[in-house]
């Protein structure tokens, strides 16, 4: 039996970052507005868990009008062009349920034409790669074009379907595409991917976890049957909660609702969602979503100022040190993943090693460095005021100059544009 004393520490529990800027880039398009988390407390929604289930009728969490959350999800759909959305147990509970619409498709009519392979980026998410094992689906890669840039290209991608084509005598069962791959902020050639699929007649995912709710997303113009979002990560919702869009073409099938009859009771559970796991999120998270959809709707009218405070960012850190952007240029896209010799040669020499960077940058009150790390450094500035992108900018230069003095290192002393 647990001792009451032993149960104090989750009393005595402290958020040591509630107050810090945060820069991690899978955090920075999930960040709650302030105005939205207060009404989250004040309308007592964090009262239950279940805090949208009182006026169910129907068994089912996207069928509730009070609140308006069908109507929500028909505006989620709208604002991406889906024909029709579901809340998920996160993006990867959306990829799963295509990865089980696939093998269920294959497996009953699509075996003759389509095989039971999924050709994916070679930077996808590794919750790709698991919903697809977990579906008995053989994931295939095109390459990249390697260091520094990991640059994708469609016509690998038509390189690969061709063969295949000759291996298997069949198409794959699905393509997907991650709209922005996680690694390095690369924007993939998506629209140029769906077109190849329009013209083979293959099935095709766009992934828009980073991208969906931060910049200007349209499933039709992607060509794309499913589009699967993160709220948490780019929709400035609590987690975990993901959205799943289809066309009309893909809807039943993705969405087959239970067939079950119990034998002995004859119970049915006619409106549950078998890809969903019946039915999906019912509490905080998907009414943080609903209270933040206006938001996320009018900051990405304001994408372009995004980029451009990421570019300028970029070439600020370049002036420091041999520091290189690894992914694309010009930048497309918030996250930023930096190669930084300087913080390396630091670390060689700091008692804390690879830890130092982020502990200085938590000291300054910015979160969000994968701590150890050194040599490489990903972060995303989305959403941050002018001033506190250079207040980032400032920390980085004011770290390096102290430990450049401290251990006497050959490197120049960065000027500030």
């Amino acid at each position: 039996m647990l001792e009451s004393k032993s149960l104090q520490k989750y009393r005595q529990m402290r958020n040591r970052y509630r107050d810090a800027l945060i820069i991690n880039p899978i955090m920075t398009g999930g960040i709650v507005p302030k105005e939205v988390w207060e009404r989250l407390v004040e309308e007592r929604w964090v009262r239950i868990g279940y805090t949208i289930c009182f006026d169910c009728l129907k068994g089912r969490s996207s069928l509730i009008s009070k609140p308006p959350i069908r109507s929500f999800l028909e505006d989620v759909a709208k604002f991406f062009g889906g024909d029709r959305a579901e809340h998920t147990f996160g993006c990867r509970a959306a990829q799963f349920a295509v990865m089980k619409a696939i093998s269920d498709y294959v497996d009953r009519e699509g075996s003759e034409k389509h095989a039971k392979i999924v050709l994916a980026d070679p930077l996808c998410h590794y919750t790709t790669v698991i919903a697809a094992e977990m579906n008995n689906l053989r994931v295939v890669e095109p390459p990249h074009s390697g260091y520094p840039e990991y640059k994708v290209r469609a016509e690998d991608f038509q390189t690969k379907i061709e063969e295949i084509k000759r291996e298997t005598g069949k198409l794959p069962g699905l393509v997907a595409v991650t709209h922005v791959d996680p690694y390095h902020g690369n924007l993939n050639p998506v629209k140029e991917v769906g077109k190849l699929c329009e013209e083979y007649d293959i099935p095709y995912m766009v992934n828009a976890a980073y991208t969906a709710g931060v910049m200007p997303v349209n499933m039709r113009d992607f060509n794309a049957d499913f589009l699967t979002v993160s709220a948490h990560k780019s929709m400035a919702s609590l987690g975990p909660l993901g959205f799943l869009l289809t066309n009309c073409e893909w809807n039943e099938k993705v969405f087959e609702a239970s067939k079950a009859v119990l034998e002995w009771s004859g119970r049915t559970f006619g409106n549950k969602i078998l890809s969903i796991f019946g039915c999906s999120v019912g509490g905080v998270p998907l009414i943080s979503a609903m209270y933040s959809f206006p938001h996320v709707v009018e900051r990405v009218r304001r994408w372009e100022e995004e980029v451009n405070k990421a570019r300028w960012f970029i070439r600020e850190m370049e002036n420091l040190g041999d520091i290189m952007l690894l992914g694309e240029k010009p930048h497309r896209h918030h996250l930023l993943h930096f190669e930084t010799p300087i913080f390396w040669e630091i670390s060689k020499r700091h008692k804390r090693r690879g830890f130092f960077l982020a502990d200085d940058m938590i000291k300054k009150g910015i979160v969000g460095l994968h701590r150890g790390l050194s040599k490489h450094i990903k972060l995303s500035l989305y959403g941050l005021e002018w001033d506190e992108v250079k207040r980032v900018r400032d920390s980085f230069y004011e770290i390096a100059e102290r430990y450049v003095r401290k251990f006497n290192l050959d490197y120049p002393l960065p000027k500030r544009g």
